[in-house]
């Protein structure tokens, strides 16, 4: 079968040109917004480039690209749609992780000075929506001292050396991350930490910590997140459809497994 590769984006407003038959997109997923770190509903967007379902059946290759920070609640809740995706469509896409940087520079700090929407009770819209739930750890916190860190730097890095290592753990290795921070409260600057989610899918906690030291690492993140700009994407999670010369934005924010696999079986036929 054809192999697809697909770029992970919530809500996609589709045009109906590029279809046999129309998708449903009535519906307004969330995000975590790139420019303001804060959560809230999707502004529909529409495919960056027009093509037609011949078109997309006759490119040799296609990849899903899942635009994520392990610091995006809406990506901790949208955790299981895409491991769901993954192993439903194994035989006919290949998923990239991409990082996007939510808490970057000036917008990296303690939780409840970057991300106050949290304490406001954000978390619970993720929760009604998607089924997840945050753990006692990390809410103890944000509504005591408040004192984890949030910076997307370092687990956007050991996403890096899990894609350069073990390419095929990168899907499972962004939930790992999702999960100890906002499961068991994990503090994002924690390198030790880090090391340790990586020893679940089979690295050594030491040469792990050894990987994220080296410079090379560092820039490949940099330009993850310079990636995730160009594209014009603001929020997460989100998927981009790539082929040989085409990118569609199949979704920005979260949807469900159902929404999603109606668009990917659209295209896979």
């Amino acid at each position: 079968m054809k192999r697809l590769v697909i770029v992970f984006m919530v809500h996609v407003a589709f045009n109906t040109s590029m279809f046999s038959q129309k998708v449903n997109t009535s519906t307004t997923g969330y995000v975590c917004d790139i420019e303001t770190a804060s959560c809230g509903p999707a502004t529909n967007v529409s495919t960056l480039n027009k093509t037609n379902q011949q078109q997309m059946s006759e490119k040799k290759k296609a990849k899903l690209v899942y635009y994520y920070d392990a610091l995006c609640g809406w990506c901790f809740g949208f955790s299981p749609v895409i491991a769901n995706i993954k192993e439903t469509y194994k035989d006919d896409l290949t998923i990239e992780v991409v990082s996007g940087g939510l808490f970057l520079g000036n917008r990296a700090g303690y939780v409840n000075d970057v991300a106050p929407h949290i304490k406001s009770g954000a978390y619970k819209s993720v929760e009604a929506m998607t089924g997840a739930k945050f753990g006692e750890t990390f809410l103890k916190d944000v509504f005591g001292e408040g004192k984890m860190t949030l910076d997307s730097t370092w687990s956007s890095i050991a996403l890096c050396v899990v894609k350069d290592k073990k390419t095929e753990s990168q899907v499972a290795f962004a939930k790992i991350l999702l999960d100890a921070i906002y499961a068991d409260g994990m503090d994002t600057i924690d390198v030790d930490a880090i090391a340790q989610c990586a020893t679940k899918i089979g690295f050594d906690a030491n040469a792990f910590k050894v990987y994220m030291s080296d410079p090379v690492y560092k820039e490949m993140a940099e330009k993850e997140f310079q990636n995730y700009k160009q594209n014009g994407i603001r929020g997460m999670p989100s998927l981009m459809l790539e082929t040989e010369d085409t990118k569609v934005l199949l979704s920005n924010g979260y949807v469900s497994y159902k929404q999603l696999a109606e668009r990917l079986d659209t295209y896979l036929k």
